[in-house]
């Protein structure tokens, strides 16, 4: 039997990489799995195609990615840049770190790392190379910020791992907050020895009145993320309504207050939203019928059982998930690697009482890390059609970057306060 579901598995693996798309790869992969283990009816199949979508939760994912989208067509994208090159364009390599910030406050926003580098990406490496700054440095600070979108509030990442584990999305997104912070002072850092090596410019230190006239002017694109924080924190709205708020708060700048966003730029938003939409909700459909079939294939039970024969301890664990976890994102986008590992891994992370929420955020970061390295980064091709420079130029400067944010996983996997302190000093279960 064991032998059987690992052909199976090994057969999935083949089709991601001859590109067989990955909702198809894993309802077959099911389907095979329920045929040569399980003895399940076939009615089951369009069950839990219809029940692995079928999630309130799950609505958050359509309305953060539109709120993304009109961010990045309307003037609040530019706003907020406007706004960072006053508060922190005058450190050694200005522009860097005014990259970083922006997709700090950005990642309030949107939730996604694609939607930070294809919007605010080409802002700022038409702004950092117009300044002097090298389009291989101005590359790889955007693709490594964007990794912040999905660890800082809101994130869709994160929507997914909460339903698929069943933690609480409000504490999740608490709990990527201070890992968020952490990620950008060591970017901030890394931004700084460059900045001092190659003698990068910066900008003049603001005066008090260009200081408040770039705050008047982006205040309002600021209080988007302010909103739907406080919303989540206060118990106003739930973290999907709160999806709900950040559109339509988005749409008001958008037409009423900066009057960017045309009719046809509308079509055309909603149409990017629908399809990258029911591609997510494709992945989920058939990520959760494979869960459940491998579920009832007892192939969680089988990884516990040879994972306890040979790890005594949890941090040791975690490094194995941790490397696991980097390879996998390397080959799959995130939301199909969430839905695929966690049911599997659910049971071993009950016997090593490792908490739920701290594992999302590790998860995630992992993940994130993946769609900077080849051979299927997305956030790696984005990049680099943006700042035309070659994939393998691309990927021998994004290594100082990517030590940068391992260190920062290793921090947020074995320090688990910095997940959880947050979530917990506001009363959230975590």
């Amino acid at each position: 039997m064991k032998l059987i579901i690992i052909v199976i598995l090994i057969c999935m693996l083949a089709l991601f990489l001859l590109k067989v798309p990955v909702y198809i790869s894993m309802a077959l992969t099911g389907c095979a799995l329920m045929m040569a283990t399980t003895g399940m009816k076939w009615s089951i199949l369009s069950q839990y195609l219809y029940t692995g979508t079928n999630s309130f939760t799950l609505l958050a994912i359509p309305l953060f990615l539109l709120a993304a989208k009109l961010m990045n067509t309307g003037g609040i994208t530019r706003k907020l840049f406007a706004f960072c090159m006053k508060v922190v364009g005058w450190l050694p390599g200005g522009l860097g770190h005014v990259n970083i910030l922006s997709s700090v406050i950005f990642a309030g926003m949107s939730g996604t790392a694609v939607s930070d580098a294809g919007g605010l990406g080409a802002i700022e490496i038409r702004a950092m190379n117009e300044n002097g700054f090298d389009n291989d440095f101005s590359c790889c600070v955007t693709a490594a910020s964007s990794t912040l979108g999905p660890i800082i509030p809101p994130s869709i990442p994160l929507v997914v791992y909460a339903t698929v584990s069943g933690a609480s999305v409000g504490a999740l997104f608490m709990a990527g907050i201070i890992p968020g912070i952490v990620m950008a002072f060591i970017m901030m850092v890394v931004v700084t020895i460059y900045a001092v090596k190659r003698h990068y410019p910066r900008t003049k230190f603001p005066t008090a009145g260009e200081f408040f006239h770039a705050l008047k002017e982006g205040f309002l694109p600021l209080m988007a993320p302010f909103i739907l924080l406080v919303g989540i924190y206060g118990g106003v709205f739930t973290p999907t309504e709160s999806a709900a708020i950040v559109v339509l708060y988005s749409l008001v700048l958008d037409v009423f207050i900066y009057r960017e966003l045309t009719m046809k730029k509308f079509i055309a938003i909603l149409k990017e939203t629908v399809r990258d939409s029911l591609t997510i909700a494709l992945i989920i459909a058939g990520a959760t019928f494979f869960g459940y079939v491998a579920t009832r294939a007892k192939i969680p039970q089988m990884i516990l059982a040879s994972m306890t024969s040979i790890v005594s301890n949890k941090f040791t664990l975690l490094i194995i998930i941790n490397v696991f976890l980097l390879i996998i994102g390397c080959f799959l986008e995130t939301a199909s690697a969430i839905t695929i590992v966690v049911p599997l891994i659910l049971p071993l992370l009950a016997a090593y009482d490792i908490n739920l929420t701290q594992f999302g955020i590790v998860m995630v970061l992992n993940l994130m890390i993946g769609l900077l390295t080849p051979p299927f980064g997305l956030v790696l091709f984005v990049i680099s059609k943006i700042g035309n420079i070659s994939i393998g130029r691309f990927s021998k400067a994004l290594v100082p970057w990517l030590g940068a944010l391992l260190a920062a996983l290793l921090l947020v996997t074995f320090i688990p306060r910095l997940s959880l302190w947050f979530p917990t000093l506001l009363g959230m279960s975590v």
